[in-house]
């Protein structure tokens, strides 16, 4: 009697046994977590970036290159980036306004540059330049700030940078002590 009970009782165990392996398997989760990824930026660098902002829609600033070049002499192109959409400068003969994008921490677009319709015959070459700086703004897609120095880029190259523009008039604290 005791071989009947151990016969009956052996497929059970084997059974339940192979339940329990394969339920086992098909169920289990992973105890650890997958690493993620985070996408988001920084909360620090956002606000820093918000900051930076700030100074540079501050600032006048004053054209200092053209792909590498100086502007032309005699003109004086400039800009000042004004509430959170728009922006005004002078391009060295006409005076132009245009809407701007801040994009992340470093991200800017430019577009809808509008000019008054001036022709400047001096100093020659002012209306090739004042064409070429506005086809460059319009290609930007990024900026980097520094203390004394403003630069547009595209893909990564320097178009346009600028430099703050200090009245000569002015004093300084340092000039101001005797």
């Amino acid at each position: 009697m005791p071989n009947a009970a151990l016969r009956i009782s052996t497929p059970i165990l084997v059974t339940a046994a192979g339940v329990i392996i394969l339920g086992g398997c098909v169920g289990k989760k992973r105890s650890e977590p997958l690493p993620q990824v985070d996408t988001r930026p920084m909360v620090d660098e956002i606000r820093q970036a918000a900051l930076d902002w700030a100074w540079v829609s501050s600032q006048d600033w004053v054209l200092s290159s053209i792909e590498g070049s100086p502007p032309i002499a005699e003109t004086q192109p400039w800009i000042r980036f004004r509430a959170h959409t728009w922006l005004e400068g002078g391009a060295g003969c006409n005076r132009f306004t245009a809407s701007y994008e801040r994009k992340a921490e470093a991200g800017l677009s430019v577009s809808q540059i509008i000019s008054t319709r001036m022709f400047c015959s001096f100093p020659e070459g002012v209306m090739q330049q004042e064409a070429r700086l506005f086809h460059m703004l319009q290609s930007i897609d990024s900026y980097h700030a520094e203390p004394d120095r403003f630069d547009l880029l595209a893909d990564g190259a320097v178009m346009l940078s600028f430099v703050i523009e200090r009245d000569e008039g002015a004093q300084t604290p340092e000039s101001s002590q005797p």
